[in-house]
This record gives structure tokens, C-alpha cells and sequence, in this order.
């Protein structure tokens, strides 16, 4: 959803709207359950940052980066950020659920 919409904020805020119903249906209705959740709706809203995104412009402005640079450099980082931070979160569950 972030990566479509471009805002952090709103997936953030849309993605917890949609999942606050289902978390007892997912079995997700533990602290543990709503923690990883959490954890997960943010780890989606790291990935990938370009050019609809605020932080992709507020990053390549004040680094001096051209826009060009920008999306081989910051929306790749993002990328592998996101990545891994759904992979940890991913790990993390199938440890504590």
C-alpha cells in the first residue's frame, strides 16, 4: 500500500484500520500477536521510498543527490531495508506465535 499511495503516514494509519478487525480471525489477538502486527505494518511502511514519497525528496535534497542518483541509491536501500525488517518480524513470529 505505502509503496503505491507514497505516504508513510496514511498506510501506516490505513494498513492498522484494516487490520484491527482481523486480528482475532488471524489469530493475532495475544500482546505478542498485536506486537508483531505493529512491527509488521511498520516494517511495510519503510519499504521502498521514491519519488511519491516525501522522505525520498527530503533525503535526495538535502544529501544534493540528483533525482537520478536518488532512485538507484534510496529507493534500493529502502527496498533492502524493508526487506529485512519483514524477514526479521517474519523470524520473530514463527519463534513467539
Amino acid at each position: 500500500m505505502k509503496t503505491v499511495q507514497g505516504s508513510s503516514t496514511v498506510a501506516l494509519v490505513a494498513t492498522s484500520a484494516l487490520m484491527a478487525p482481523l486480528l482475532v480471525s488471524l489469530g493475532l489477538d495475544s500482546e505478542t500477536g498485536k506486537i508483531l502486527t505493529v512491527m509488521a505494518i511498520g516494517a511495510g511502511s519503510m519499504t521502498i521510498s521514491h519519488a511519491n514519497d516525501s522522505f525520498f525528496w527530503v533525503v535526495t535534497q538535502f544529501s544534493k543527490m540528483d533525482v537520478a542518483t536518488g532512485y538507484k541509491t534510496h529507493t534500493a536501500a529502502t527496498f533492502f531495508q524493508g526487506v529485512v525488517s519483514m524477514t526479521v518480524v517474519y523470524m520473530l513470529s514463527v519463534v513467539l506465535l
